[in-house]
């Protein structure tokens, strides 16, 4: 008779998620792994098959709260614009302090996409699901009025989501929170086009 398992998969990606925000991949050895989880070599490997395998699972895992965060962003009330300048505000305040673990996406994006297949393939499905989200946003709120948008609203969709990747890339060289702050007046100051016929 097969042993029960002595360990839940599901906290397991989790804990291996804290763990690579804040070391990264290349950081993170096996044997912090083990250390962290608790997981024996052999439940490792026999569960996620090495540590490259579990970082994939702990960054889809990482993906699917941070898409359900973002989505919960968009709708609160308040309209679009005032919920956009809240996400940012808020990957501000995460970004100036410098307790807080980094973005997983964000550091698989900058560190594994160009050498792991499976992670540019998972990150590009992601930022793809991001922006046909927010581009149906963008696009309902500019057909009732309340934006005026001078471009295609799934290209500034992919503005505004690269631009807050970009966010967390200068956090790492100036975690001013004025000067993050300004380029996110910059970032937004996309949904002020003129209105047709010349008005705001």
């Amino acid at each position: 008779m097969a042993r029960p398992k002595e360990y839940d998969e599901q906290e397991v990606v989790a804990q291996a998620v804290e763990l690579f925000r804040r070391r990264g991949y290349e950081g993170t050895s096996v044997r912090d792994l083990l250390e962290h989880t608790g997981l024996s070599s052999s439940s490792l490997y026999a569960a996620f098959g090495g540590k490259e395998a579990l970082f994939v699972e702990a960054l889809r895992a990482h993906a699917a709260v941070e898409r359900e965060q973002l989505h919960a962003q968009l709708t609160a009330p308040g309209g679009l614009r005032a919920n956009l300048r809240a996400v940012f505000d808020d990957l501000i305040a995460e970004l100036v302090d410098s307790e807080n673990a980094s973005s997983l996406t964000l550091r698989a994006a900058v560190e594994q996409a160009a050498s792991m297949p499976p992670v540019f393939q998972l990150l590009s499905d992601y930022v793809q699901e991001l922006t046909t989200m927010l581009a149906d946003r963008l696009d309902a709120a500019h057909r009732t009025g309340e934006l005026h948008l001078a471009h295609p609203a799934a290209d500034v969709a992919h503005f505004l989501l690269f631009s807050a990747y970009s966010l967390g890339f200068v956090a790492k060289i100036d975690r001013s929170r004025e000067r993050l702050t300004a380029f996110t007046d910059v970032t937004l100051s996309v949904l002020d086009a003129p209105a047709p016929g010349g008005s705001r």
